[in-house]
């Protein structure tokens, strides 16, 4: 579905110089005519695999959503109008230009995407392509900083045009030596911990949760299975910006890290990101506490855009479990249960 919607957008950006509009009914339209009829259509996603084509167009800068047009009337709703992105072919770069930039960067979304060959992505690919050239002999940066010398503009790696400009190359701020601010965890450690050389540690995504966790270890009254010896507040997606500090606190040891959050698709997408981006910790899901939310019978409507991401879908369809038919029996019925029905009423009220 993504590729045909890109040539879809690609094809109409060659038509025109400037930035044009075009309704999201005749972008679905045009996607729908690929396919022999409407249920093929629908066997191959349907509008849920054209919303995540869209929005991964979106993200990747590629078009750019009208903002005072309405939205559409779908639990997964965008915007009803988009703007596609012209191609001016005076600004078409030339094959050395190209070949010189791919001795240092990934430049595979320009090449294959003339429109965006504009003088303003050329010099800022110039500015990354000069950096990695000397990127041993430069110190590491506050993005600022390096923001400001390699852009003339402190604020541009800070900025959504920025984290896109990035991601089209596919380097990290990592990647041009600047330097992530420690996001001090909140957490709790038990008295044993710093003697213990096999530890269990327990995230968990809301702060409300954390909280009623923290009271049952202080008061030596917790109730589930492995009780953790280090209990850490993720902050819902923070977790995986801040995660790469638990080395402050498990240095030297052998940590079972446990993962808790909403059954939504966004609290399984936290999951599936954190284990595909530090797979040498052992990250499992606390399944003995979703089992506990889901005997609850707690459920409550989808109420935002959330869509479980096609390789967490993936991934969860791989290992099955009867905790994911559950899951997935709830989704279907655009259904959550969110992490506060953990509370001491629920504990100790027998769920």
């Amino acid at each position: 579905m993504y590729s045909v919607l890109l040539d879809i957008v690609v094809e109409k950006a060659r038509k025109k110089v400037s930035k044009s509009k075009h309704s999201l009914k005749d972008l679905e339209k045009a996607v729908k005519n690929f396919y022999y009829n409407d249920k093929e259509y629908v066997e191959a996603g349907g509008y849920i695999r054209f919303f995540e084509a869209m929005t991964r167009l979106e993200g990747e800068g590629i078009i750019e959503p009208v903002r005072a047009s309405n939205r559409n009337n779908r639990l997964l709703s965008l915007h009803e109008t988009y703007w596609i992105f012209g191609t001016k072919k005076s600004e078409t770069w030339s094959d050395s230009i190209i070949f010189m930039l791919c001795d240092e960067i990934n430049i595979d979304r320009y090449r294959s995407l003339p429109f965006l060959q504009t003088k303003e992505n050329l010099e800022r690919l110039k500015a990354v392509y000069r950096f990695m050239k000397i990127k041993h002999e430069s110190n590491w940066l506050d993005r600022e900083e390096r923001s400001l010398m390699l852009f003339g503009d402190e604020k541009f790696l800070g900025s959504n045009n920025g984290k896109v400009f990035l991601n089209r190359i596919h380097l990290t701020l990592s990647d041009l030596k600047v330097n992530q601010p420690q996001i001090k965890f909140k957490s709790w450690k038990s008295e044993s911990f710093s003697h213990k050389s096999n530890v269990t540690v327990l995230i968990t995504e809301g702060q409300a949760t954390y909280n009623t966790f923290e009271k049952q270890l202080r008061t030596d009254s917790w109730c589930f299975d492995k009780q953790p010896d280090l209990l850490i507040f993720g902050k819902g997606t923070g977790i995986h910006s801040s995660f790469r500090y638990i080395d402050t606190f498990i240095e030297g040891k052998q940590a079972l890290i446990r993962y808790c959050g909403d059954i939504d698709p966004s609290g399984l997408n936290i999951f599936h990101t954190l284990i595909n981006r530090y797979p040498d910790y052992n990250i499992q899901l606390a399944e003995d506490i979703y089992q506990f939310m889901l005997q609850t019978e707690q459920s409550y409507p989808q109420i935002t855009n959330q869509l479980l991401s096609k390789d967490t879908e993936n991934r969860f369809k791989s290992q099955p479990s009867s905790l994911y038919q559950q899951f997935d029996s709830l989704f279907l019925n655009n259904k959550r249960i969110p992490q506060e029905v953990i509370n001491f009423d629920t504990i100790y009220g027998g769920g």
